[in-house]
């Protein structure tokens, strides 16, 4: 390591150490990755997720290309807002504990490749949605914290632009104490059919309320895993995902309603427009845990497709342990509903933006329980 001339010899103890906690962490993520199991075929958590393909390019793209943003904008963050750098020893110990649906060897990667990103550490109402925005043409990874205290109200909203082919691989943890409210929306979009986005969220609930709302738009592939964990009664959570779907796009999402004690609620609504010969798949699974009684639980994936040549795959699934529990599931695909379509021609509205119309009507449900 090469120092200035003029740097103290305590400024220069300080970064030496720096950098050697910065190459321990990246050793780490480096053996972390070596010991994962890259996803495959036989992984139920992959079945079509087509691991073949994307999960092998995420791989090469991480691991021979740098970070590199075009963008990064906060709006509204003020003092809750920290920059995080790849030497932030909470960051590396926070993602090293964080779960995945099956990605735990792409995680591992993201340790290893972490360019940027922020922390937010709410004490106060937000006035103001904060805003947070990562872009890429290239390849990055980000990851946002959100740190909510107790009794506080915020709203925060995330956007990850993927330019021409650019990728992003984006992790996000949130916690929200007792009596705090949550709402959190993310979007990741692309400008053509060749962005590329992972997203990995954690959200751990301990006593407040949390509405989570995804969409993506324009992206030629999107892998969703979201981990909702709740650890208090009269927690609630709310997670859900409206998205337009079109020519060869592929949107994998797995999620996971974690109910560790009872006395809680959860609800799920993930729903998708499918167009052309784009390809929606949903696998989901509320958890109950040993003796969380008295608990609360839904989730309903459904799907609107405009093209016969899309596809979809949905996988709800329950897991229960504990007794006097009220948990559900439900799914749903078909074709636009005709009787809706010929209102609109018969009122001289065209055919594809009545298409638009309908889709548009389908999708506004999730945002406005979101709202709600």
């Amino acid at each position: 390591m090469d120092f200035p001339q003029n740097m103290s010899m305590e400024d220069a103890f300080a970064l030496a150490e720096a950098e050697a906690k910065l190459n321990a962490a990246l050793q780490e993520s480096k053996e972390r990755f070596d010991k994962a199991e890259m996803p495959n075929r036989l992984n139920e958590d992959w079945r079509f997720g087509r691991p073949h393909v994307y999960a092998k390019e995420w791989a090469a793209l991480f691991t021979h290309n740098e970070n590199s943003f075009e963008q990064i904008r906060l709006e509204n963050g003020g003092e809750a807002a920290a920059r995080l750098t790849a030497e932030d020893d909470d960051l590396r110990q926070t993602e090293m504990l964080m779960p995945t649906i099956g990605s735990d060897a792409l995680l591992a990667l993201h340790l290893k490749s972490f360019g940027d990103g922020y922390a937010l550490y709410i004490e106060e109402d937000t006035k103001e949605p904060i805003r947070l925005g990562y872009v890429t043409r290239s390849v990055c990874a980000p990851a946002t914290f959100i740190m909510v205290a107790p009794g506080v109200k915020a709203e925060v909203d995330i956007n990850y632009g993927c330019l021409e082919s650019g990728a992003i691989f984006a992790t996000c943890n949130v916690q929200v104490a007792e009596g705090a409210e949550l709402r959190l929306r993310t979007h990741g979009h692309g400008e053509s059919t060749g962005g590329r986005c992972m997203l990995i969220t954690n959200i751990q609930n301990m006593g407040g309320k949390v509405a989570h709302l995804t969409s993506y738009e324009g992206l030629r592939w999107v892998r969703e895993e979201t981990v909702a964990e709740i650890y208090a009664a009269g927690s609630e959570t709310k997670l859900f995902s409206a998205n337009k779907l079109g020519g060869d796009a592929v949107l994998d999402q797995h999620t996971k309603q974690i109910h560790h004690v009872g006395g809680a609620t959860s609800d799920l609504l993930y729903k998708n427009v499918l167009d052309d010969n784009a390809t929606a798949t949903f696998a989901g699974n509320i958890y109950v845990a040993p003796g969380a009684h008295n608990t609360d639980a839904y989730q309903s994936n459904r799907n609107l497709m405009l093209s016969e040549d899309a596809t979809v795959n949905s996988l709800p699934g329950l897991e229960i342990l504990a007794d006097k529990v009220r948990c559900s599931h439900g799914s749903a695909s078909g074709p636009m509903d005709e009787e809706q379509l010929f209102y609109l021609l018969s009122r001289g509205i065209p055919k594809y933006e009545a298409h638009q119309l309908i889709a548009e009507g389908f999708l506004h449900e999730a945002e406005e329980k979101f709202r709600s």
